[in-house]
């Protein structure tokens, strides 16, 4: 379920105070309290689950690779889907590559590696298209990363999800009251 609400966080009395709420006064010492907005999107996903990775044009247009085939769904299509309302962002290019992205992707998705009857799920799958399109961009980093699946995920995707986790673990001690203090190492 995708919450749109904005996560507070405050530093007071030498702590993190996380809430949904605008708290006007700090929870510890009743002092009045200045707020901070950070947005936490990703509320519901499990550390059992199984990661989906894609790529987006610049324009927001949606490629993926999966069970049934390479797919393109356009920006902000009327398309009724669940499989994209929570994602991470793990990296991007700066402006000036966005036309080389665009046509390397482009080039990707024209190969007949993609076609739905070539998927195997664990070695022929998402992944496997996101570092083809990776290595062919030529791109600093990413470049770097991209030819294992351990090595990218050790570098480019693990960071992010450990930030998305930690913002899940807020969002899920707020169900229960109206914040919540992270305690300090």
């Amino acid at each position: 379920m995708y919450y749109s609400q904005d996560l507070m966080c405050v530093r007071h009395c030498n702590q993190t105070i996380f809430s949904y709420d605008i708290l006007t006064q700090c929870p510890l010492c009743a002092k009045p309290l200045g707020e901070h907005l950070d947005s936490t999107p990703i509320t519901s996903f499990q550390n059992q689950n199984n990661l989906h990775i894609g790529l987006t044009s610049s324009n927001g247009t949606i490629v993926e690779f999966d069970a049934n085939g390479l797919t393109k769904l356009p920006p902000k299509s009327n398309t009724p889907t669940d499989d994209w309302d929570q994602c991470l962002v793990i990296a991007r290019v700066p402006e000036p590559w966005y036309d080389r992205w665009d046509e390397v992707l482009e080039k990707i998705s024209c190969d007949s590696s993609w076609r739905k009857e070539m998927y195997k799920e664990d070695t022929h799958n998402c992944y496997a298209f996101v570092l083809s399109f990776l290595s062919a961009l030529e791109y600093g980093e990413f470049y770097d990363f991209c030819h294992d699946k351990l090595s990218f995920s050790k570098q480019m995707i693990a960071s992010k999800t450990q930030s998305a986790a930690k913002y899940i673990t807020i969002h899920r001690k707020l169900q229960t009251r109206n914040y919540f203090i992270e305690e300090q190492g």
